[in-house]
């Protein structure tokens, strides 16, 4: 059995003289540090309190994404957060606990029973557990309801396998850099998760954080309640991250002490002082702990690598994959030295139908492969932002890497859940040159906002 699962069930007690306490504990650090908030508001659409420096601020972009600047500890940044997206942390909450309840009864039933009991305890970075003790004091937020919102994707992809279901969660990571393009470093990554769950329109959020403990300043790409996001930026070395699911290689229950899972260790990776570029920062992911086998994009402005990671073994860093100064991944394995895997391009027959096909993840990692490898064969240099957003963009139906949730089920029976969730294309070179994805699920129309980071990061 996995640790996580033998620890003492606590009972109602328990878990309500712990979270007073928790609570009271919390509640005299915010007294102490005269963190006392009021609201405002400009002509620039940003709300901030009386000292915004010290409190962080919020600010609306005309497409509607959020983007919060916060300073201070985790804990402390956790409070601003809380308290400058208390409505939609609440709204959102109320969003998963309805729609997520029904879709998906086992893996919500799993969260909520387990959240404070095992999440909480086991695997999540010191980091950001003091981050949503913060959100859970100043938003009102219950602790459960917190991490909810913070966990969805995180037991979503790891304990489907626990509970006899397979997880909707998968990824496309791309970066191309060198003389593959016009002299940029660029990098493309789309999230895909279950139907249910992939609401787009109004949940997007960029959350900056300067920490005031010697780590690094970043920037995360998610949603609402998530602050690890799914693509994740050294702001003061200009270092992109992003992970991707491999739970259908050597999954299983057999956890390793000090294993975080992979949205944390990218957290960590990300923030971690010592990690100044790519190379450091993929030799961190390259050798940490995992709960589950995962992938990592990692970039600067000269390299783009794929980290492959076994659950219990030390991974292999790649580079061009896809060709000179490209290079990518789709959850599925790329090296057969790697031992233990299950899903690979060198074990899959076709693109749609692998041998173990059960295995496969549900928003066929295989074909999406197959169309990277054909897209990149035609378009090997000269690669700009606007040919990562192309492929990032173009349905699987029509040779592309996305998941617009209708696709026909074709071989794999596990396709017909997912929809892509999240999509962000990156010059590393320029910051002004950020785009963001919004996909409607109920029009199928797809729409690229820009996002000029630069004004909120100085």
């Amino acid at each position: 059995m996995s640790l996580i699962f033998i620890r003492r069930k606590k009972s109602q007690e328990d878990l309500a003289m712990q979270n007073f306490i928790r609570r009271g504990r919390l509640l005299i650090i915010l007294i102490g540090a005269g963190l006392i908030f009021s609201l405002g508001t400009d002509s620039c659409k940003k709300t901030s309190d009386t000292n915004s420096q010290e409190q962080g601020m919020l600010f609306y972009h005309p497409a509607g994404i959020r983007i919060v600047s916060l300073k201070g500890s985790y804990l402390e940044m956790g409070m601003q957060y809380g308290y400058h997206m208390k409505t939609e942390l609440h709204q959102w909450a109320n969003y998963y606990n309805s729609v997520w309840s029904s879709a998906n009864p086992l893996i919500y039933n799993f969260i909520t029973i387990r959240a404070l009991e095992a999440g909480n305890k086991l695997f999540l970075s010191q980091k950001i557990k003091d981050f949503i003790d913060g959100e859970a004091l100043t938003s009102g937020l219950s602790i459960t309801n917190a991490y909810l919102l913070d966990q969805c994707l995180a037991f979503d992809y790891m304990f489907s396998g626990h509970i006899g279901e397979i997880t909707g969660a998968a990824c496309t990571f791309i970066g191309a850099y060198g003389s593959a393009t016009v002299g940029h470093t660029i990098v493309a990554r789309n999230l895909d998760l279950q139907k249910p769950l992939a609401v787009r329109d109004y949940n997007s959020v960029i959350t900056i954080m300067n920490p005031s403990n010697g780590d690094h300043k970043i920037a995360t790409f998610g949603f609402v309640g998530f602050p690890q996001g799914y693509a994740l930026m050294n702001l003061d070395n200009v270092v992109f991250t992003e992970y991707n699911t491999g739970n259908s290689a050597d999954h299983g229950t057999d956890i390793l002490p000090g294993s975080k899972d992979m949205m944390d260790v990218a957290f960590d990776a990300i923030t971690e002082k010592s990690n100044t570029d790519a190379q450091t920062t993929a030799e961190y992911l390259k050798a940490a702990r995992l709960l589950s086998p995962a992938f990592f994009g990692v970039a600067d402005k000269g390299n783009v690598f794929v980290v492959q990671r076994p659950m219990k073994a030390v991974g292999i860093i790649t580079r061009n994959s896809l060709g000179q100064g490209i290079n990518g991944v789709t959850n599925v394995f790329l090296d057969s030295a790697i031992n233990g895997v299950k899903l690979s391009i060198y074990n899959a027959s076709t693109a749609v139908d692998a041998p173990e096909k059960d295995l496969d993840t549900p928003a066929r990692g295989m074909v999406r492969w197959t169309n990277l490898v054909s897209y990149f064969s035609a378009h090997s240099s000269g690669l700009d932002i606007n040919s990562l957003k192309t492929i990032i963009s173009t349905d699987i139906a029509e040779n592309g890497v996305f998941i617009g949730g209708y696709e026909s089920t074709g071989t794999n029976a596990y396709c017909k859940q997912d929809a892509t969730f999240g999509s962000v294309v990156i010059d590393l070179n320029d910051l002004t040159n950020i785009w963001w994805l919004r996909y409607d699920y109920s029009t199928m129309n797809k729409t690229w906002d820009n996002v000029d980071l630069t004004p909120y990061i100085h």
